[in-house]
């Protein structure tokens, strides 16, 4: 694997553990604060705003893994 697709690809992973973490102590500071009532409003419909920024905090890891696959697949390594 050459230099571009391993940075890619550790950038991928450093975005990874961001993402989860933040995700994570999100979750965790809502249970502290709301208790069950505030997990149950993670998986009410009319939340979908949260799932959306979910999906946005996960978004440059899986950017970063897909230009490392590209970079690969292209034979640039």
């Amino acid at each position: 694997m050459n230099e571009p697709a391993r940075f890619q690809q550790k950038l991928g992973w450093i975005f990874l553990a961001i993402a989860l973490n933040v995700v994570v102590i999100g979750t965790g500071a809502l249970w502290m604060t709301a208790g069950p009532a505030g997990l149950q409003a993670l998986v009410r419909p009319s939340n979908a705003w949260i799932w959306v920024a979910i999906l946005a905090t996960f978004a440059p890891a899986v950017a970063s893994f897909y230009t490392a696959w590209l970079l690969r697949r292209r034979g640039l390594d």
